[in-house]
């Protein structure tokens, strides 16, 4: 049996900018790309990743499958930073 999670990413390639927000589980019982589609308006996140594994504790796993969402990229023109950055 495989097991699912997916990682929703920000994107901007403007600014490089590529973070991971959150990690969902997949429930295998219910449609991959719905969820994956929820999880993206969820988040308003272009990128998703998903990832399998042989074993429900996730200890090695490897990359599914990738999903990328036009509607939700940054749409800045990278003229102007839109981020803002604190430093510690």
């Amino acid at each position: 049996m495989k097991y699912y999670f997916a990682v929703t990413y920000e994107v901007c390639e403007h600014n490089d900018l590529y973070l991971d927000m959150n990690e969902y589980t997949i429930d295998s019982a219910k449609d991959l790309d719905n969820q994956i589609k929820e999880f993206a308006k969820i988040d308003v996140a272009p990128v998703v990743k998903v990832y399998e594994s042989n074993t429900i504790d996730f200890k090695d796993f490897s990359l599914y499958k990738e999903y990328n969402f036009k509607e939700f990229e940054c749409g800045c023109d990278g003229s102007s930073s839109n981020v803002s950055y604190t430093s510690y």
